[in-house]
């Protein structure tokens, strides 16, 4: 943590878990106390990031016409360029005694693109040696069935992602991956997010103790 006591506060879950929400409600929370804050996002409004955007809204053609769909090692590593990028910012916020509060992060690329058997958590984490660490990650659990209701009422377009064969094994791979984060990334606060968006908010900002 830096001597300024800013933090670096990461939301982590499957797609619907409330993510967006809650990282923005936390960003709010902080503005009302008049603490310094910055919210962000990954993937980020970079151009890396806004790549990965459109190929994970099949927005990118490849060669076909059809839609870019590289493997999960190559958007492994976009996503780890992108979080690389994006780490001299967040840095730079927290140097000036902001807190960072960032939607998603680098336990959402090792849950992600570990899909792809061949790719693992360690491979994931080594590919983003350099990033920013978060002083806590907090993973809103939800599920499956619970995110696909929430993800289906948005009325937006949907991720490559957003299905329940995907999301199912991404919650699997997020329960088998949060010790080896843990371990490399410390605290991780878990939290029930079933409950409703102002409940989820006080329970957070509680094991927060901000």
């Amino acid at each position: 943590m830096p001597l300024n006591n800013s933090r670096f506060i990461v939301f982590e879950g499957l797609d619907g878990a409330g993510t967006t929400t809650q990282a923005a409600k936390l960003q709010a929370h902080f503005t009302r106390r008049g603490t310094p804050s910055f919210l962000t996002n990954e993937p980020t409004s970079e151009p890396i990031g806004t790549f990965i955007r459109r190929l994970l809204t099949g927005g990118e053609a490849g060669p076909d016409g059809g839609p870019y769909r590289p493997g999960e090692h190559s958007m492994g590593l976009l996503f780890a360029a992108d979080r690389l990028a994006h780490s001299r910012s967040i840095q730079s916020h927290l140097d000036s005694g902001e807190h960072v509060v960032c939607d998603r992060y680098l336990l959402s690329s090792m849950a992600y693109q570990t899909l792809d058997p061949d790719v693992s958590g360690e491979w994931v984490v080594d590919v983003n040696y350099g990033c920013a660490v978060p002083d806590v990650t907090v993973f809103i659990a939800v599920p499956v069935d619970v995110c696909l209701a929430r993800v289906g009422s948005r009325g937006a377009a949907t991720s490559i992602y957003e299905t329940k064969s995907h999301l199912e094994t991404i919650a699997r791979n997020y329960e088998a991956l949060l010790p080896l984060y843990a371990s490399r990334f410390g605290r991780v606060l878990r939290i029930d997010g079933t409950a409703s968006v102002d409940d989820t908010h006080a329970r957070i900002v509680e094991g927060l103790a901000i």
